[in-house]
């Protein structure tokens, strides 16, 4: 009896059916013929089978390319978990700094989620693909609910203006020159070709108004308080200002300048020009937080408000959102774009960092950022148009009782850490 060799053709699911293929013989294991090569179906049952005479058999050792895959795999499963934490945490209501530094790139982790999740289809067989695949897409709802009111497709909080009249016009520049910039002669070239009617500058020291003093012929109302620990403020101003106070609502060294300035109508606006502390590694936002705010506080109960600056926060943060509610000002962005000021040296890690925000008797004429001026930061412009109609059609922001109480918090938390009263 030949009885030639078997081969394994096929195992069907369940384990019950087995294939085998005669590779030469002409009688089966019992001697009956067989053509040669002909198919040999065994029917066994799993119960059947001894497990003492099953051979012991240990699987196959991967091949280079399955390694590879399998460490693609357990880097992407890293990647997603660290990217649904950078969605999760900024929901935190807390204001340690390495949470709320997670407000800023928020644009920039959409598009990374985004181009994530079409790398888990080829995994779509695993359930955890499915699991991450969920997260991400609860992240770009996270983001897209943030930053969506910032889009042009969303509905303008501020109306458009008509051609201005000359009378009613606030044509507003406000940068961040950077103090360690020399490039004084493209903030001047700058503000020429803009002819602004205000000019507010951040992190300016006496070099800076040294360099700057052609300003002084350009714009007859001025108020200066440079520093050398990059949080001086300047204003200048081509209209009469009739009251102008440096300010300190947190912290000493970290001025404000809260103007009166007179438009050529004679009507009377007031301008707050801010510049608080940024999120740092190894310290909390709670004196940011607690300068906008009481200065929200301040304006809140005031007609014809401007509050502009280098407010080292983004305009979706929570914090921000709360400054909006506290000081019932409008945000000329949301409806018009994103508008970033910071980073003016990076392509990708852009934010807008810069603001201003106004009362319900403006609406808005021009918003664009400006040039480069050799600073982190490029210039904003807004021109607004005093117009008191405009109040029944904009809509101020509501304070209820959580904002209230949050706002309480805020200037709590920068009464205890700086251990003085805090109006």
């Amino acid at each position: 009896m030949e009885c030639g060799a078997w081969v394994l053709c096929v195992t069907a699911l369940g384990g019950t059916t087995i294939v085998l293929e005669h590779t030469g013989a002409h009688t089966d294991l019992v001697g009956r013929p067989l053509p040669a090569g002909g198919p040999m179906i065994l029917m066994l049952s799993l119960n059947q089978i001894d497990p003492s005479e099953a051979n012991d058999a240990s699987p196959a050792p991967l091949t280079r390319a399955g390694k590879v895959v399998r460490w693609l795999w357990y880097g992407l499963v890293a990647l997603c978990v660290l990217l649904a934490a950078t969605a999760l945490l900024p929901l935190l209501p807390v204001n340690w700094w390495w949470v709320r530094i997670g407000d800023f790139p928020r644009v920039q982790l959409l598009l990374a989620y985004l181009i994530v999740l079409p790398m888990l289809i080829p995994f779509f067989r695993r359930r955890l693909s499915w699991v991450l695949g969920g997260l991400l897409l609860a992240g770009v709802g996270i983001q897209l609910y943030w930053i969506f009111p910032y889009l042009p497709v969303a509905p303008q909080e501020v109306q458009s203006a008509g051609p201005p009249q000359r009378s009613s016009r606030l044509r507003i520049v406000t940068a961040n020159v950077l103090q360690k910039n020399t490039n004084a002669s493209a903030v001047l070239e700058l503000i020429r070709n803009e002819s602004p009617d205000v000019v507010v500058l951040c992190e300016v020291n006496h070099r800076w108004i040294r360099d700057l003093a052609p300003l002084d012929e350009m714009f007859p109302y001025h108020e200066k308080h440079p520093l050398e620990n990059k949080y001086g403020i300047a204003l200048y101003s081509r209209y009469e200002v009739t009251r102008a106070e440096v300010r300190a609502m947190v912290k000493e060294d970290i001025p404000s300048i809260d103007a009166r300035i007179r438009l050529p109508s004679g009507h009377e606006v007031r301008l707050f020009a801010v510049h608080p502390n940024p999120p740092r590694p190894g310290e909390s936002t709670v004196k940011r937080d607690a300068e906008l705010v009481l200065v929200g506080r301040e304006v809140r109960d005031n007609q014809s408000v401007v509050v502009l600056g280098d407010m080292n926060d983004v305009g979706w943060s929570r914090t921000t959102n709360l400054f909006q509610e506290v000081s019932g000002l409008l945000d000329p962005r949301k409806g018009r774009g994103l508008y970033p000021t910071f980073n003016a040296r990076s392509t990708i890690w852009q934010y807008p960092l810069d603001h201003l925000f106004h009362t319900d008797d403006f609406r808005v004429a021009e918003l664009r950022t400006l040039s480069y001026i050799g600073s982190d930061h490029y210039p904003l412009l807004v021109e607004l148009v005093y117009a008191p109609d405009a109040e029944d059609e904009q809509e101020a922001p509501d304070l209820d009782q959580g904002d209230r109480e949050d706002a309480e918090d805020a200037v709590e938390a920068a009464r205890a850490k700086a251990g003085t009263d805090l109006d």
